[in-house]
């Protein structure tokens, strides 16, 4: 069991479509999410090509980075 004080966070915030079907998946299958995170992430280190291979399909599209832009329409002036 990871030691929240000592272990680093990761954060990650899939769709709540994403999580609600996922938490239910691996609940009839008796893990949690956090489980299967973390059983991932082993998986990557043990085996970074074959898991790296398997999780491509499932790959997120790129995050936007930084502030968004201000709109003209948005400012009183």
């Amino acid at each position: 069991m990871p030691d929240r004080h000592r272990d680093p966070t990761v954060t990650a915030r899939p769709s709540q479509e994403v999580k609600g079907a996922v938490t239910d998946s691996l609940a009839a299958h008796g893990w949690t999410v956090a489980e299967a995170v973390i059983a991932a992430l082993a998986w990557i280190v043990a085996d970074p090509a074959k898991a790296l291979t398997h999780l491509t399909a499932h790959r997120p599209p790129p995050k936007k980075t930084g502030r968004p832009k201000k709109r003209d329409s948005q400012s009183p002036t």
